[in-house]
C-alpha cells in the first residue's frame, strides 16, 4: 500500500482478491463533489420556493391591478354616458318664463308642422298633425319629436308629455327620450297625452324637433283655447 493511499480488498470465495486503491486527493475531490451537488440542489429547493411564493404574489398583483382596472373603465363609461346625455338637454320652465321661446330664431325650413288637431278625451289630450318633409330634394330625415302641455298654473307637477316623461323644476330633459322619427314625404303624428288635471285647465302646447345631432329644427309653440 502506497502513501498517502486508501486501499480496499475486495474478497471473493470464487475469485482473488481485488484491491482497489484510492489516492487521499481524489477522496477529498469526491467529497468536495458531493458537498456541492447538495448544496446546488438545496439552493436550488430553497431559491423554487422563493419564485413560487414570488409569483403567486405577483398574480394577486396582477389580479387587484385588473380589478381596479376594470372598476375605472365602468366609472369612465358611466361619466362618458352622463357627458353624452348632458349634450341634449333642454331646460323647461313654466308659462311665466319660457326658455324654450329663442328656439323659434332657430327653426329651419327644411321640416313643418301641418294640419294640427287638439282633442280633449278623458283624462288627457289627442293630438294629431302632419310632420313635413320641406327638403326640395326629398331626402331623409331623422330625429326625435317631444310635446310638452302646460298647465296654466306653470305647476311643472301638472304638465303632460309625449313620450311620457317626468318634469322637474330646473332639471333637463334629454331630446333622445323624444318619439323618434324618419321621413322623406310627411310622418301623421297621433300623440295621446295622459294629463294629472281636467284638459281645459291646460293652455299651451310646445312642439319641438331635433334632428339626430340635438340641434333644433322646429319649436311651434301654440295657445289652447278652449
Amino acid at each position: 500500500m502506497k502513501r498517502n493511499t486508501f486501499t480496499i480488498v475486495l474478497v471473493s470465495e470464487n475469485r482473488e482478491p481485488v484491491t482497489v486503491e484510492f489516492s487521499i486527493k481524489e477522496i477529498v475531490l469526491a467529497c468536495v463533489l458531493c458537498l456541492t451537488l447538495i448544496s446546488a440542489a438545496v439552493f436550488s429547493i430553497i431559491n423554487y420556493k422563493s419564485l413560487k411564493t414570488q409569483h403567486y404574489q405577483l398574480k394577486n398583483s396582477i389580479e387587484l391591478l385588473q380589478q381596479n382596472l376594470q372598476e375605472r373603465e365602468t366609472r369612465l363609461a358611466e361619466l362618458k354616458d352622463k357627458l353624452e346625455s348632458q349634450k341634449g338637454t333642454i331646460l323647461l320652465a313654466g308659462a311665466s318664463q319660457d326658455s324654450l321661446q329663442d328656439f323659434s330664431a332657430k327653426n329651419s325650413e327644411d321640416i313643418l308642422i301641418q294640419e294640427l288637431e287638439v282633442h280633449p278625451v278623458e283624462n288627457g289630450l289627442l293630438l294629431n298633425f302632419h310632420l313635413i318633409n320641406n327638403t326640395q330634394q326629398d331626402k331623409l330625415l331623422s330625429g326625435y319629436l317631444l310635446i310638452i302641455v302646460e298647465h296654466q298654473s306653470g305647476d311643472l307637477s301638472k304638465f303632460g308629455t309625449f313620450p311620457k316623461s317626468e318634469l322637474d323644476a330646473g332639471k333637463p330633459l334629454n331630446y333622445r327620450l323624444g318619439d323618434t322619427y324618419a321621413i322623406r314625404k310627411f310622418k301623421l303624428v297621433e300623440a295621446l297625452i295622459k294629463l294629472p288635471d281636467n284638459p281645459v285647465n291646460y293652455n299651451k302646447i310646445k312642439i319641438l324637433v331635433f334632428n339626430e345631432d340635438g340641434d333644433i329644427l322646429l319649436y311651434n309653440s301654440r295657445f289652447l283655447d278652449w
